[in-house]
């Protein structure tokens, strides 16, 4: 079974949060961006390349990606 998790970006730091985790604010961003069907895109956590759905970026393998919605 998979997990759910964004990267949160404030002024403690960076980095990757679970779902369960998550601010209101945040889940409630979540929620609209699927609900008005936003694009999404993942990209290389590193180089900022597109991977295509269910793949992983060849030259960083060992990253996470993230989902951006446009």
């Amino acid at each position: 079974m998979g997990s759910l998790e964004i990267f949160r970006i404030n002024e403690n730091g960076a980095g990757w949060v679970s779902l369960e985790n998550a601010t209101t604010s945040e889940k409630l961003d979540l929620e609209l961006a699927i609900l008005t069907k936003a694009e999404m895109k993942m990209l290389c956590f590193v180089c900022h390349k597109e991977i295509a759905k269910g793949n992983v970026c060849v030259n960083h393998k060992n990253n996470k990606g993230a989902i951006y919605f446009e």
